[in-house]
């Protein structure tokens, strides 16, 4: 289990790259799962499909909570000038929830 500190991204100005220079506020923590493979890579940009669950404290504003491991989880675009420079993107989303606990999709893709 991986305990997960829990920001939502309240701006969105930059890439994936610079997101840490948005702006963030902590809404609290999360104990992920470690993530799962559930589709492999069908193609050279694609890398696969995760699933992972995560519980949330009592307490904790657990739709605030579901946004920000999204947030947290999902990281696009680079700083490269050229395309094709094979930066993986990952996004992340809420599958299920079920109470306190919630389970997430990653897909990752690259730039190819």
């Amino acid at each position: 289990m991986i305990k997960q500190d829990l920001s939502l991204r309240l701006t969105c100005r930059y890439v994936g790259t610079y997101r840490h220079l948005d702006e963030w506020r902590d809404v609290g923590t999360a104990t992920l799962t470690p993530a799962r493979l559930v589709r492999e890579a069908e193609d050279f940009d694609e890398g696969g499909t995760y699933l992972r669950w995560a519980t949330f404290p009592r307490g904790q504003d657990i739709d605030a909570s579901i946004r920000a491991v999204e947030d947290v989880l999902t990281s696009s675009g680079c700083a490269h000038e050229w395309d094709c420079c094979g930066c993986p993107s990952v996004y992340t989303r809420v599958k299920h929830r079920h109470g306190r606990r919630a389970v997430f999709e990653t897909r990752v893709t690259y730039n190819y």
